[in-house]
Formats: structure tokens, C-alpha cells, sequence
């Protein structure tokens, strides 16, 4: 189950890491998709977010003594992929479904492995 929670919680990592880096650094891209969604006004404490539950799913899958945190990060991250999976829906953007979906899954099954371990 190590070598699951690790691809896992990488996956994770990198996947909420890079967009709540995107949000807080506010390229174009990032603001026109934003504003696309209706997520404008809480772009930057999303990214933070974002952050803050990658940095605790690494840290959690690091020490044995901060799994709760680690599962604590990654239901946060849950929840804002399920958010995600809402906006998209709602405004028809169906072909950006799969990458949240795919992370969402990644979030769940490193719960379940850390859990196990």
C-alpha cells in the first residue's frame, strides 16, 4: 500500500500544486477560466487552498505520525475537485471534466491507502 499512497499523494500533489500555483500567480489563462466559471471572486483563497491540501498530502504520506493530516488534506481536495466537477458541469464544459475526475479519484484512493497502511 506504500508504493499506492505515494503515486497517489504525487498525482496530488503535483496535479493541486500546479493550479492553486496558477490561480495565485493569475496568468491570463487562469483568469479567463475564472471568470468562464464564476469562481473569479475567490480565485486567489482557492489557490491557497489548492496548496495548502497538496502540501498536507505529502506530508501526510511522509510521516507516520501526520497521516490525519494527510487525510484531512485530501477530503479537503475532494471537496474542491467535487466543486470543480459542479462549475464545469454548470456552464457545459464537459471536456474538462476528466482531469478533475481523474484527480478526485487519485484523492480517494489515497485516503483508502493511507487508512490501510
Amino acid at each position: 500500500m506504500v508504493v499506492v499512497e505515494w503515486v497517489t499523494a504525487v498525482v496530488v500533489a503535483i496535479a493541486m500544486g500546479g493550479a492553486g500555483v496558477m490561480k495565485i500567480t493569475g496568468p491570463q489563462a487562469a483568469r479567463e477560466m475564472a471568470q468562464r466559471l464564476g469562481y473569479e471572486g475567490i480565485r486567489l483563497p482557492l489557490g491557497l487552498a489548492e496548496l495548502a491540501g497538496a502540501t498536507g498530502v505529502v506530508v501526510g504520506a511522509a510521516s507516520t505520525d501526520l497521516e490525519w493530516l494527510g487525510i484531512l488534506a485530501a477530503a479537503g481536495i475532494v471537496a474542491v475537485l467535487i466543486g470543480a466537477l459542479v462549475f464545469h458541469r454548470r456552464v457545459g464544459d464537459t471536456s474538462e471534466l476528466v482531469p478533475p475526475l481523474v484527480v478526485l479519484a487519485c484523492g480517494v484512493v489515497y485516503i483508502v491507502a493511507i487508512t490501510l497502511d
